[in-house]
Parts: structure tokens; C-alpha cells; sequence
């Protein structure tokens, strides 16, 4: 009788042990997809501030506040902030007149998707697409538009380390990307503010 007592309590041993290390699996990839988060949050931040001290009411000015993100971003992912794997190719810039952008759509190269992670708040205003490359100049009546809205887009998955062993964890794989979101500009007396 006394070795079924053992051999029972070390049955629940190991299936608590097994319930434990899958947990533990869990954590330790979550805490990877919110360090990459964090990491393209402050990195988007940056890019967006640095970008919005450019706008100056000129077509140039635009020009300018995109390409000073664009090279903001790619001076962070060379510095490390950013992983190797980031893709700077899926982040968008758009140039309105407030703080409370459109939200709804984020025009990316190759369509129009939706920008899910985006505030649900009302916008008190239109912005429009804004490039620096040879595709773009900038947007054509720059008067009044003094905010700078910097999009990562949803950067690639995260390939879970420890979890990908855990059923079913592998269909959940696609909440872990990482994504950053900010919009910067001026409200007057003020110098350059994050806003989102």
C-alpha cells in the first residue's frame, strides 16, 4: 500500500514540475516580445521628436522631418536598439494639423491595411502620407501641418524559444510582434511633444 501512496505523489510531482517549466516558458518568451516592444516604442518615439523639430510650415520642412526620422531609426537599429531582423521598409510617416489623427487606415507599401493597434479616440483631424525617397516630395500644402505621426506597421513574429513545445502556443505566435506608434509635433509656446 505505502509504494501506490509514493508512486502516486510522484505522478502529481511531476505533472506540477511539467505545469511549472510550461509557465515558466511562457514568461520568458512574453518578456522578449515586451522588451521588443519597449525597444521600437523608444525607438519610434525618438524618430518622431527628432522628425517634428523639421516641420517648418515648408514642402522642404516635410521632406526633411521624414528623412530625419528615417535616419533617427536607422542610427538606433545600427546602434543596437533596434534588433537586426527589424524592418524600417514597413514604417509610415504621415503630416497633419493636430495631435488626434485619422486613424483608421495606414497607407504601407503594397496597400492599405488596417492599423489596429492604433488609438480609438475620435480624430479632430486628416493626415497625409509624407516621404523623403525620390517617390516622394513631401506633402504639397505643408501650412499648418506641424505633427508628425511615425508608424512601425506590425514588425515579423517572434519565434517563441520555450513555448513553441506548449499545444497550441505556436497559433497565438502572431500577437507576438512587436510595433511602435507615436506622434510628435508642436503646440504652441511649446517645443516638440509626444502626444501618443
Amino acid at each position: 500500500m505505502r509504494g501506490c501512496e509514493q508512486g502516486s505523489v510522484t505522478v502529481v510531482v511531476a505533472g506540477l514540475l511539467v505545469v511549472l517549466l510550461g509557465f515558466l516558458a511562457m514568461v520568458l518568451d512574453l518578456s522578449r516580445l515586451y522588451q521588443a516592444r519597449e525597444s521600437w516604442q523608444g525607438a519610434i518615439d525618438a524618430a518622431a521628436l527628432a522628425g517634428a523639430r523639421q516641420l517648418d510650415g515648408t514642402v522642404n520642412g516635410t521632406v526633411n522631418a521624414v528623412l530625419t526620422a528615417q535616419l533617427t531609426l536607422a542610427g538606433l537599429k545600427q546602434g543596437g536598439a533596434l534588433s537586426a531582423g527589424s524592418n524600417l521598409n514597413t514604417v509610415t510617416y504621415r503630416i497633419g494639423p493636430c495631435s488626434s489623427p485619422d486613424s483608421a487606415t495606414s497607407a504601407l507599401p503594397g496597400g492599405v491595411v488596417t492599423a489596429w493597434h492604433w488609438s480609438q479616440s475620435t480624430p479632430d483631424c486628416t493626415y497625409q502620407g509624407a516621404s523623403a525617397s525620390a517617390l516622394g516630395t513631401g506633402v504639397s500644402n505643408p501650412t499648418g501641418l506641424q505633427f508628425l505621426e511615425v508608424d512601425s506597421g506590425l514588425q515579423a513574429a517572434l519565434t517563441p524559444w520555450f513555448a513553441q513545445f506548449l499545444p497550441g502556443f505556436m497559433a497565438q505566435s502572431a500577437t507576438l510582434s512587436p510595433y511602435g506608434y507615436a506622434v510628435a509635433g508642436y503646440a504652441a509656446p511649446l517645443p516638440p511633444l509626444l502626444f501618443r
